[in-house]
């Protein structure tokens, strides 16, 4: 399986986009920008269960990697995006960001999962890594010289891999295990999206987003929702700040085992912004 994120084609897309979008052209709309790059932090609030059945229809138990784990529910993420005009009305965008989670604990519940049991008090390890990327084409209809509403059609890509280890019960006998999986796809994307500019330093801006995939050994959908404002005490540098939410439901059905994972993220987020 491949396991590159688009993350990793951002310069070779940023110079494409450099030379697909000149500064010469006229009139862009105040709220745009030409090419712009941004990367921050993501204080993200995590709400994350999952559940791994085992083969013959063993059912496992639904596992929460804040409670049962210990995981504390902020969690700091990385998060780049970039993007940039082809015309006046229309652009690509790129956005990215990876999720980690993972803790040591002494169980205070049975856990079955992926056909072992954990039982109460076992020690136990647990990780949850989730990266997600996407890549839209957007269409920009200006509304009056200070807004513009869009909206962006493209593609959403996810990789999931889960851990869980320690001693387990397993057909009559305890024994040490180690249980994990990842499973990556892509799925169609679409955007809406508005902008304001208070002048050419000052911005407010709104984004919503869903990615929906059904069929395959992986299903699922991602929805996404910003707030933001950005501001730029210099002429091609700035900052903004946002607030955002993701709620993510996916679902494996594989030979050997089935499950499902659920991820609630919410939190601000600080950028450092680049525009051209």
């Amino acid at each position: 399986m491949n396991r590159k994120t688009p993350l990793r084609c951002l310069p070779a897309l940023l110079l494409a986009g450099a030379a697909l979008a000149p500064a010469a052209q006229a009139e862009r709309p105040m709220a745009l920008d030409r090419i712009y790059f941004s990367a921050g932090a993501y204080q993200a609030d995590s709400d994350a269960d999952a559940r791994i059945n085992g083969s013959n229809d063993v059912i496992g138990s639904d596992v929460n990697f804040e409670d049962d784990f210990g995981l504390t529910k902020d969690r700091v993420v990385g998060r780049a995006r970039f993007g940039f005009l082809i015309g006046d009305s229309q652009g690509i965008e790129v956005d990215g960001y990876r999720f980690h989670r993972d803790a040591s604990t002494t169980l205070r519940r049975q856990i079955n999962y992926d056909g072992s049991t954990f039982d109460i008090g076992a020690n136990v390890q647990g990780e949850l890594n989730m990266d997600f990327a996407s890549v839209a084409w957007r269409w920009w209809i200006p509304a009056g010289e200070r807004d513009v509403w869009g909206i962006g059609l493209g593609g959403g890509y996810y990789r999931v891999a889960g851990k869980v280890s320690g001693d387990a019960s397993l057909n009559g006998s305890t024994t040490r295990v180690d249980l994990r999986d990842s499973e990556s796809a892509w799925a169609p994307l679409v955007e809406l999206g508005w902008r304001h500019a208070f002048s050419d330093s000052a911005r407010l801006y709104a984004d919503i987003a869903g990615v929906y995939k059904n069929g395959g050994s992986i299903s699922g959908h991602i929805y996404n929702a910003t707030l933001g404002f950005e501001f730029f005490p210099f002429r091609h540098v700035g900052f903004g700040v946002e607030y955002g939410a993701q709620r993510i439901r996916i679902d494996a059905d594989k030979r050997d085992f089935d499950g499902k994972l659920n991820i609630n993220l919410s939190g601000p987020s600080v950028f450092l912004k680049a525009r051209y």
